[in-house]
């Protein structure tokens, strides 16, 4: 009889099932998420991911499923690092916020206090003269730019080149598509306006304030726009292009991400995060601005974000409404994130095979695991 060599593909199936010790045995409640989970990762289309459930800051679930890649035998980890993809404009927003705080930004501010091109804005078809669309505009999807992410610029898009000082003045060149707050249309633009006001009331680059302001404060510590060796090594996307190259060769790659980082930073999906680091988030959230004893952001600040904005599909500021006081965002990348306001109650699911092959882990996933909490 001859046996043949399993293929990478079989060996991940093996692979798929978490391994559970009799200590981490899993609760009659939450076998249905388990097995969910585990149906969904079977399927080629996701290779792994991950489920973290937590509520009043227990964790009541976490578990990581398959491999980081289809071609891999290696195992996805509960606290595997992934780009977040939209999920971002939620962190962007909620930076905003603590600004807000501070009295450094109005949401209600025009773009134009602090970009004077945005003071000559015009429409794109009629070229007539239109006003400068708010901070909330930008925020919520109504700006009146044209709909549209970064994922579908040309590679030859100055927007991929310039930085942040750059791209905020192109856009205003291009002008709009529609008059601001009365048309919803999907698009990283409006947040890369505002990552550029953060920068001139503040004096200091997009990621940096982001990184003093409010993922130092909350110990996000695994978030970040520009990944260090220890997250390449960890990244389902990055880890399988540097496996096989010697330290000069990572130092020469990670010195093109640092260049590049200085470049502009998508501040409406660009960002790495963590399951662990997504939860510490969420739960800002629901603890109204508190993190430990100190009130990051007030909580009536912390409130404008969850209200519906005129003109906009179910949409705050960076947060889509889910309802019943939930809040939270998905990513292109297969990922979603949503925290319960009023229990304390945060769902993170994680994935790097994209929004639509993602979706019978994401979103059943994301349904399942919110029936069960309600129980």
């Amino acid at each position: 009889m001859i046996i043949k060599p399993l293929t990478a593909y079989a060996v991940a199936l093996l692979l798929t099932c978490p391994i559970l010790s009799a200590q981490e045995s899993i609760p009659a409640r939450w076998k249905p998420l388990d097995n969910l989970a585990t149906k969904a990762v079977a399927s080629p289309n996701i290779p792994g991911g991950s489920v973290c459930v937590v509520e009043n800051g227990k964790v009541l679930f976490n578990r990581a499923y398959g491999v980081t890649d289809a071609n891999s035998t290696r195992r996805w980890e509960k606290n595997s690092p992934v780009q977040i993809a939209s999920m971002t404009k939620s962190i962007t927003s909620t930076l905003v916020a603590v600004l807000v705080g501070e009295g450094k930004l109005a949401f209600d501010d025009p773009i134009s206090k602090y970009i004077p091109e945005y003071g000559r804005l015009t429409m794109r078809k009629s070229g007539a003269e239109v006003r400068s669309p708010t901070i909330a505009e930008c925020l919520s999807h109504t700006s009146g730019f044209p709909g549209g992410t970064m994922g579908r610029l040309p590679a030859s898009s100055p927007i991929r080149t310039s930085n942040q000082a750059g791209v905020a003045t192109s856009l205003a060149k291009q002008g709009l598509a529609a008059k601001p707050g009365t048309k919803y249309a999907y698009t990283f633009r409006g947040f890369a306006a505002v990552a550029r006001c953060v920068e001139v009331v503040t004096g200091k680059r997009f990621p940096e304030i982001l990184e003093e302001k409010l993922l130092k404060p909350l110990g996000m510590s695994n978030t970040t726009f520009q990944p260090n060796l220890e997250l390449l090594k960890r990244h389902p996307r990055y880890a399988k292009h540097i496996a096989n190259l010697d330290d000069e060769k990572i130092s020469a790659f990670l010195e093109k991400k640092k260049r590049e980082s200085k470049r502009f930073v998508n501040a409406g999906g660009g960002l790495i995060s963590t399951p662990d680091d997504l939860v510490k988030f969420y739960r800002l959230h629901s603890l109204r601005g508190k993190t430990g004893a100190k009130q990051l952001i007030p909580a009536k600040v912390l409130a404008k974000l969850y209200e519906k904005q005129p003109g906009s599909r179910g949409y705050g500021l960076g947060f889509k409404l889910f309802g019943n006081a939930v809040v939270g965002h998905g990513g292109a990348s297969g990922t979603i994130g949503a925290v319960d306001l009023k229990n304390d109650r945060v769902v993170v699911i994680l994935t790097q095979a994209g929004s639509t092959a993602a979706r019978p882990l994401t979103r059943r996933g994301m349904q399942l695991a919110r029936e069960i909490l309600a129980k």
